[in-house]
């Protein structure tokens, strides 16, 4: 009996050992991590109280906002360097969206502060997705609503400007730099339109440059 269980202890220590996997010199044995594990949430504007991730996913790309934030230095760098801009007006909020549907998206920048802003409204960018700038808008507030309906392949902007909503339509090249002058919008443009640089109704975050 006693050579029985002796042989039985033998067995099973032969089958755990064969069972283990031999590691090779050299062999990574580095155990990995779950793939579903959530990476820590970076908040772009520590200066509000809105939690990190709260921001909309079309207003808060650090990458889009270095893109910027390169644009703006180059496009005001004599009036920087001179520091006719001041602190207030050196911050920018951004929105994405494809407005001529070619599967890149386009840039509106809005801006505030002293330098670029008046009574009418703030002066606002829209960018391709080089940063290359398609216009330049003036006295303009928010929202920037965008329409459905599309203008030789662009979609229709209502920008708010001179106390009315104004219909900005894309004229091959670009869109009119003064939506103040441009054609009222008779009605109250629908809830289901996107609202671009909305940051009174919407968590957005102010990068500065």
């Amino acid at each position: 009996m006693k050579k029985v269980i002796v042989t039985l202890a033998l067995f099973v220590f032969w089958v755990l050992s064969s069972c283990k996997k031999e590691v090779k010199p050299g062999e990574s044995t580095t155990v990995i991590v779950d793939s579903l594990k959530t990476e820590a949430v970076v908040d772009p504007d520590l200066t509000d109280t809105i939690p990190a991730g709260s921001y909309g996913i079309h207003s808060s790309s650090s990458k889009t906002a270095d893109l910027i934030r390169l644009i703006l230095k180059k496009l005001y760098k004599d009036d920087l360097a001179k520091n006719f801009i001041d602190d207030n007006s050196k911050k920018f909020i951004f929105f994405e969206y494809d407005l001529n549907e070619d599967g890149k998206k386009e840039i509106l920048v809005g801006l505030t502060g002293g330098y670029f802003c008046g009574t009418g409204g703030c002066t606002q960018l829209l960018l391709n997705d080089q940063g290359n700038i398609i216009t330049q808008f003036s006295v303009s507030g928010n929202p920037v609503v965008i329409d459905t309906n599309k203008t030789n392949g662009w979609k229709d902007l209502f920008i708010y400007s001179g106390s009315k909503y104004r219909v900005v339509k894309f004229n091959g090249k670009t869109y009119p730099s003064n939506p103040s002058i441009l054609p009222e919008l008779k009605v109250i443009p629908g809830d289901g339109l996107p609202r671009a640089l909305d940051f009174e109704h919407e968590p957005y975050a102010w990068f500065k440059f």
